[in-house]
């Protein structure tokens, strides 16, 4: 705010000096961006795993035990992506205009949770999830032009994001062969001093809460002919998005019989094929909350309702380049 507060004064400053020979009213730009993340911070967990990157060492035992041979945190930001825009405008002054962007957001793919782990320098779990925020939003903006009697027309601007749709879509690959995430999942087995290996990918999508973030922009237009310019920014954007609903999209995989000691398949014992019907009502739909109380189904205790968990937030901030082309319609 104090950077735009200094171009508009500089702005007024140059007003009875210069001659600004640019189109008044209506225009309307299009162009595309690609933003770098500037602002990480630690994912949120995912099935009340969280955030790590792990490897750890399973001792055999009654009760077995974990030995941790490596943790970090894993943190990011979604604000690392592409995005598409098109974006109307009104400039009603040398000075003052006005733009409303409607804007596509791809962002790239970021690690959200690892865990292997070994018997005897075997590995016997490994464990992977990957996110992905697609988001549609519109932005309106104040737009503070320098008056030049130029080719290059420089501006700035400053206004707000509204998400209005998209999603976090998260994708894990599990292969478990110490039967824990089946256990967890209330898979059994038939058969005495065995368990369940699960091979599973799985895919949910988690919805957003309306939520208001921050923009800002320097830039300008450079006219190429006639009345058409193209137009380079430099953006910094923020927002923070809340969880409303996370829907499960795709269980597929594999359940087999092994032996506990050798965690070998068990002759005769056929391999389950695993799809979305398996999967518990819990598992398919949660509901996020800012607070859990005793009457919700924490964590998905009752598998035959929707799960409740704390609401959780993820950060698109990033350092952008805008550039396209913009063609006006006044006079």
């Amino acid at each position: 705010m104090i950077f735009i507060a200094s171009m508009l004064a500089t702005t007024c400053f140059y007003t009875a000096r210069a001659q600004d020979d640019y189109t008044k009213g209506f225009y309307i730009k299009a162009g595309g961006s690609y933003f770098i993340k500037v602002t990480p911070v630690e994912f949120p967990a995912i099935g009340g795993q969280p955030a790590r990157d792990r490897v750890f060492n399973i001792i055999p035992g009654n009760p077995s035990r974990q030995e941790t041979v490596s943790e970090s945190t894993i943190t990011g930001s979604f604000g690392e992506g592409w995005r598409a825009s098109l974006i109307p405008g009104y400039r009603f002054s040398r000075i003052f205009g006005v733009e409303l962007g409607i804007n596509y957001y791809n962002s790239r793919s970021q690690d959200m949770m690892r865990q292997r782990g070994s018997i005897g320098g075997n590995e016997v779990l490994n464990l992977y999830s990957t996110g992905k925020v697609t988001a549609f939003d519109v932005a309106p903006a104040i737009v503070a032009h320098l008056p030049t009697d130029g080719p290059v027309k420089p501006y700035m601007k400053v206004g707000v994001i509204v998400p209005i749709g998209g999603e976090l879509k998260i994708t894990t690959a599990l292969n478990d062969q110490t039967g824990t995430f089946a256990a967890e999942a209330g898979m059994s087995s038939p058969v005495p001093n065995t368990h369940i290996a699960l091979v599973l990918d799985r895919e949910e999508s988690i919805k957003a809460n309306p939520t208001v973030g921050f923009q800002s922009a320097i830039g300008a237009d450079f006219k190429i002919g006639g009345k058409v310019s193209l137009f380079a920014e430099l953006e910094y954007r923020n927002i923070s998005v809340g969880g409303k609903k996370k829907e499960l999209e795709k269980y597929d995989g594999t359940a087999t019989v092994v032996s506990s000691a050798t965690l070998q398949p068990v002759p005769g014992v056929p391999v389950t094929e695993i799809s979305i019907d398996n999967a518990s009502e819990a598992a398919k739909n949660v509901k996020y909350h800012k607070t859990i109380t005793a009457d919700m189904n924490m964590d998905g205790e009752d598998r035959n309702r929707p799960s409740d968990e704390l609401r959780s937030y993820i950060n698109i901030g990033g350092l952008g380049v805008n550039v396209g082309i913009k063609i006006p319609f006044g006079n």
